[in-house]
């Protein structure tokens, strides 16, 4: 009995999303609070698939799938994690400020990329690896990620946190 994980890592663009990860992300942002949303913004983005094979008694295995999205804007980080099998409706979405995250890669058996600060909408600060290979999409992720997150600091409010000027008319009486 034992377990294997086996993960890959490539580019995508947020139009091979499916539309109900699309939705959620979208529901999301405004939910907890992004004034604008996040998805025409991105500038980089990479999917891993994680597949964890397991081997039980008589050798009758098991596989479980997940996919998680690292999409990239200039002041926020959106990572969703689901299984691309199952029904869209058990995505998660979780949103990072990139002032407030640190990010550090992680070398050795099982590589990937340890995200640590509080996430949009959290009260506690939290930290998170995600798996990844340690092919050149992560790497080049890696240093845009790094660098959008020290372009983030030298600015004093990020714009995600300010409307559109389309949506300046828009928004209702009790945020004026």
């Amino acid at each position: 009995m034992g377990t294997h994980r086996q993960s890959t890592s490539r580019v995508i663009g947020v139009h091979s999303l499916p539309m109900a990860v699309i939705s959620l992300i979208k529901e999301q942002a405004a939910v907890r609070g992004l004034y604008r949303d996040p998805l025409p913004e991105v500038t980089h983005a990479v999917r891993t698939e994680l597949v964890t094979s397991t081997t039980g008694w008589f050798g009758r295995g098991r596989q479980r799938r997940r996919a998680i999205e690292l999409l990239l804007t200039a002041d926020v980080l959106v990572v969703t994690d689901r299984d691309p099998d199952g029904p869209d409706t058990d995505a998660q979405v979780t949103f990072h400020r990139l002032q407030q995250l640190e990010v550090t890669r992680v070398d050795g058996p099982e590589p990937g990329l340890e995200l640590v600060g509080t996430p949009v909408g959290a009260t506690e600060r939290g930290s998170r690896l995600i798996e990844t290979d340690a092919g050149p999409e992560i790497a080049r992720f890696h240093r845009a990620l790094l660098e959008a997150a020290e372009d983030s600091r030298r600015v004093d409010v990020p714009a995600s946190r300010f409307p559109a000027e389309s949506e300046v008319g828009t928004r209702s009486p009790e945020f004026s």
